[in-house]
C-alpha cells in the first residue's frame, strides 16, 4: 500500500525571501526579514514545494532576529537570491495506521515515520505490509521537538468519497488551466460553503422540514426568558411546553412580543412563546419551572475536514458546486466571461435542484390543507 499526503505547509506558512545566493553547506540563511520565524528548533523549507533544489532545514539557537536564520545542519542544496523561505515547523510526517479500517484507531507503524519531500507536492510511504481494508491517518512532526500537528481524515485506498469536500476542491482544481493563484485549499471551501448555504436555503424554501433539528429548553422558577444553545439554530418550527415535571406537553403556540397585555393571564395548558431576540425564547405563563420540547430549521454544517461530505438531497447535483467554485476562481483570475458562464451554470444547477426536490414524497398521497373561507352563511345551515 502507498499512502501519500500533500505537501502543503508552505501554502500558509509565514515567508521571508533571501538576499543573496546561499551554496550548499551554509549554516547560515540571510534574509530580507527574520520576524515571525520561531527559535526552538522550528523547521523551514527553502523553495517553494515541488522545485528540484527545495529543501527542509531546521533553525538552531534563540529567537531569529534581523536578516539571519541560524541553521541547525548545512544545507546541501544551493539556493539563489530570492529563494522564499517558508516557517513551516514541521520536518517529517507520521503516517498512522488501523487494521480495522476507519472502525479502529490509527496507530504509527514500523518506519512509519518519513522526511517531508519538499521537491514533490506529496509526502508518501509504502506501507509493505498493507492491506486495501486498512485506513490511514497523518499529522505532521517536528523530530527535534517533538510537536506534532493534529491528524487528518481518514486516508484508505479507495480515496474521498465523491461527494466529500476533498473531492469537490479537486474536482475544481483538475478544471483551471493553472490554479497555482488560489494558494490555499481553504479558499476554494469557503465557495463550496458559500454554495452549500443557497443550496440549503432553496430546499427550506420548498419544504422547511429538508433541514430539522431538535432541541429542549428549559425555564428555572419563575423565569420568563430562555436561550437555545444548539449552534445550528435557525428558526422554531414547533414547541410542546410543559410545567408538571413532563407530565403533560402542550403545544405552544406563538404571538409577537407586543401582542399580549402586561396583565394578561395565561393558562398553562394553552401556552404561548414568542421570539425576544435571534436565540432568546420568552413563555407564557412563567409562573413555575418549566421546559420545551422544540423542533427547529436548522442550519446546514459548514463543510470543514476533508471527508465531510454532501447532505443527501444534494449529492445529485455535485456540478453545480464545482461549477460555482470556477465561477469564482475565474473572477479571482479576471476573467469576466469565464466567471459569468460558470456562474449561469451553477445557478441553473440550483434551480433544478430547488424544482426536482419539490415533489419531495413519490410514495402515494398526501395530506393537503384547505382553508376556506367562511361567510356569514355558513353557520346557519340548521
Amino acid at each position: 500500500m502507498i499512502i501519500k499526503v500533500q505537501n502543503s505547509l508552505d501554502l500558509t506558512a509565514q515567508v521571508t525571501y533571501l538576499t543573496q545566493q546561499e551554496n550548499l553547506g551554509t549554516t547560515a540563511f540571510h534574509v530580507r526579514n527574520a520576524t515571525g520565524f520561531a527559535a526552538n528548533q522550528w523547521a523551514i523549507q527553502a523553495g517553494k514545494t515541488g522545485e528540484e533544489k527545495s529543501e527542509i532545514l531546521v533553525i538552531s539557537g534563540g529567537a531569529p532576529s534581523g536578516t539571519t536564520l541560524s541553521l541547525g545542519t548545512a544545507s546541501v542544496l544551493d539556493h539563489p537570491t530570492d529563494t522564499p523561505i517558508y516557517a513551516i515547523k514541521y520536518d517529517k510526517v507520521i503516517f498512522n495506521r488501523s487494521t480495522s479500517g476507519t472502525s479502529g484507531a490509527a496507530v504509527p507503524f514500523t518506519s512509519s515515520t518519513v522526511s517531508i519531500t519538499p521537491d514533490s507536492n506529496y509526502t508518501q510511504i509504502d506501507d509493505t505490509s498493507g492491506a486495501a481494508s486498512y485506513a490511514y491517518k497523518a499529522q505532521y512532526y517536528n523530530s527535534i521537538t517533538g510537536g506534532t500537528s493534529s491528524m487528518s481524515d481518514w486516508i484508505t485506498s479507495s480515496g474521498y468519497n465523491f461527494y466529500s469536500l476533498a473531492k469537490i476542491r479537486q474536482r475544481v482544481r483538475s478544471k483551471l488551466f493553472n490554479s497555482s493563484y488560489i494558494p490555499d485549499d481553504s479558499v476554494i471551501d469557503d465557495w463550496t460553503n458559500e454554495y452549500l448555504e443557497m443550496m440549503t436555503n432553496s430546499a427550506i424554501d420548498v419544504d422547511e422540514s429538508y433541514s430539522m433539528g431538535t432541541t429542549n429548553l428549559t425555564w428555572s422558577g419563575t423565569a420568563e426568558l430562555g436561550t437555545i444553545t444548539a449552534t445550528d439554530f435557525k428558526q422554531i418550527g414547533r414547541m410542546w411546553m410543559t410545567n408538571d415535571g413532563g407530565v403533560n406537553f402542550y403545544e405552544a403556540q406563538k404571538m409577537r412580543l407586543n401582542e399580549y397585555d402586561p396583565q394578561q393571564i395565561f393558562n398553562a395548558s394553552l401556552p404561548r412563546y414568542y421570539m425576544y431576540d435571534e436565540t432568546v425564547v420568552g413563555r407564557k405563563p412563567a409562573d413555575s419551572t418549566g421546559s420545551a420540547n422544540i423542533h427547529y430549521y436548522k442550519l446546514q454544517a459548514v463543510l470543514v475536514n476533508e471527508a465531510d461530505l454532501l447532505p443527501q438531497s444534494m449529492r445529485g447535483y455535485t456540478n453545480g458546486f464545482v461549477e460555482y467554485g470556477l465561477a469564482m476562481a475565474y473572477q479571482k483570475d479576471s476573467k469576466p466571461d469565464l466567471y459569468q458562464l460558470h456562474l449561469n451554470n451553477a445557478m441553473s444547477t440550483l434551480d433544478k435542484f430547488k424544482k426536482e426536490i419539490t415533489p419531495r414524497n413519490k410514495t402515494g398521497p398526501t395530506y393537503a390543507n384547505i382553508v376556506e373561507p367562511i361567510s356569514n352563511e355558513d353557520w346557519l345551515w340548521w
